[in-house]
């Protein structure tokens, strides 16, 4: 199957079932290994916000961003 055919059949699932697919793919993807690297990254993003030097923005506006981004 083509990209393009998940990438259509994805957005025909409700959005519950997108999200816990999504969650799926992102968890399974995780390794301890993984974790270690990301750590140190996650924490100056953690720290950095709350020095106030970046902004976060709703998922809201990061959902639509995306769904904006991702169909065709």
């Amino acid at each position: 199957m083509s990209a393009a055919a998940l990438r259509q059949a994805f957005f025909q699932l409700p959005e519950s079932e997108q999200a816990a697919l999504l969650d799926d793919l992102i968890v399974g993807s995780c390794d301890a290994a993984w974790e270690a690297r990301l750590a140190p990254e996650m924490e100056d993003r953690i720290d950095a916000v709350e020095r106030g030097e970046m902004n976060l923005h709703g998922a809201h506006e990061v959902l639509h961003e995306m769904r904006s981004r991702l169909r065709p």
